[in-house]
């Protein structure tokens, strides 16, 4: 269901106080309904007593409809941003279909002064079924607010902590995500520098196939060159493997044969 959007101008010289709005709530519901009991009873009573009554009531339900939005503006502007998107979208229209029962208050408490003043039966008719309309739909409201604190835990005090510490989880996530790809894009320019520095090094290594068999194949006259000097060089006498052995110094030498004729 689809309403026009409507507010109340209106802004208090002071701040309301978080979790009043469920005080109010209580006497939102009954004074309607205490009000409809009382106009049942004086069909048949018909005491101007009980029509001021009546009227008083309404007078009061004014007042306590108008603390009510408020305080319930100020509960839900603390929860918003801790409730999903389909908790945000009920919230809105639960503040919205509450702007216009505070201005219902008003439309039942003219009614009930034109009743009193007129006192025609049609007139007092009109009223008594703007009044049930009013009471369903503030029942419909009742119902809501009550999903809203059950279903959805606004300004549930262990719901609202769980949820700080999950966007607190969600914000945590959100900078280690920027911390891995920070580190996978230093890793992969690392790693391209890395392969650039390993192709230069190995260009500067590479040779080419002429350049590598040079040493090997050599030309006639290089070859000729080597056998010249090669003979050229002189032949280096090959080392004794032999000692000359000396007499030894003690020894007398061998007695010399003389011949005889």
């Amino acid at each position: 269901m689809s309403l026009p959007p409507i507010d109340i101008p209106i802004k208090l010289p002071f701040e309301v106080p978080l979790l009043v709005h469920p005080i109010f709530i209580h006497f939102v519901v009954a004074i309607p309904i205490i009000v409809l009991l009382i106009e049942l009873i004086n069909l048949k009573a018909k005491k101007p007593a009980v029509s001021v009554t009546s009227l008083f009531l309404l007078t009061l339900a004014i007042i306590v409809y108008v603390g009510a939005f408020f305080t319930g503006k100020a509960d839900g502007s603390h929860a918003f941003s801790l409730l999903t998107p389909e908790a945000k979208e009920e919230l809105k229209f639960h503040k919205l279909l509450g702007t216009y029962l505070v201005y219902g208050t008003l439309v039942l408490f003219l009614l009930k002064a034109g009743a009193m003043a007129i006192r025609r039966a049609w007139a007092r008719n009109i009223f008594l079924t703007f009044l049930v309309l009013f009471i369903a739909v503030l029942l419909k409201q009742g119902k809501d607010g009550g999903e809203l604190v059950y279903e959805y835990g606004v300004n549930v005090k262990p719901v609202m902590s769980l949820q700080d510490r999950l966007d607190d989880m969600e914000f945590d996530m959100e900078d280690l995500k920027e911390e891995l790809q920070n580190a996978k894009a230093e890793c992969s320019q690392k790693s391209s520098e890395s392969l650039e520095s390993n192709s230069t090094v190995i260009e500067t290594n590479a040779t080419s196939p002429k350049e590598q068999m040079k040493p090997l194949i050599k030309t006639p006259a290089e070859s000729n060159e080597t056998n010249s000097s090669q003979a050229a060089a002189p032949v280096e006498a090959a080392p004794s493997t032999y000692k000359e052995v000396s007499p030894p110094m003690n020894m007398a030498p061998a007695p010399v044969a003389i011949p005889t004729h």
